[in-house]
């Protein structure tokens, strides 16, 4: 469960302003998603997605009680979680892995882009930059 604590605007992007290197890699993704946080329906990361900490959230202005975090299934892949998960038209975001082929990624943003929902897709990259900074 994610605890929320509010952050002043000034104090958004204290945290990680030092840290040039995640703040680069994830800007863009976490500030789109801070956007999105904004609107009534959840922020969905898929279990195949590494869950930033709430101190990382929080930095990028990130509403933290609205973020939920799939569990991983044992009957469904990640791709029927995330259709399932776009039919509920719940989710104002699906943060995912990257492991998917480019065509399942574009049937995926189709059927995203048709629900009211943006999907995201993790690289390794960020989820590298994030789980170096969980320790």
């Amino acid at each position: 469960m994610l605890n929320h604590n509010a952050v002043l605007p000034h104090q958004a992007f204290t945290s990680f302003a030092h840290n040039d290197d995640i703040f680069s890699e994830n800007s863009s993704l976490f500030s789109r998603l801070s956007m999105l946080s904004k609107k009534p329906n959840w922020l969905l990361f898929t279990a195949g997605a590494t869950l930033p900490t709430n101190q990382e959230l929080q930095s990028f202005g990130i509403e933290t009680h609205k973020v939920i975090k799939i569990k991983e299934s044992n009957s469904m892949t990640e791709k029927d979680i995330i259709l399932k998960a776009l039919n509920a038209k719940n989710a104002s975001a699906i943060v995912a892995s990257d492991n998917f082929s480019i065509q399942d990624k574009e049937a995926l943003k189709s059927q995203a882009r048709q629900s009211g929902c943006e999907i995201f897709f993790m690289d390794s990259a960020i989820q590298q930059t994030l789980t170096r900074h969980l320790h």
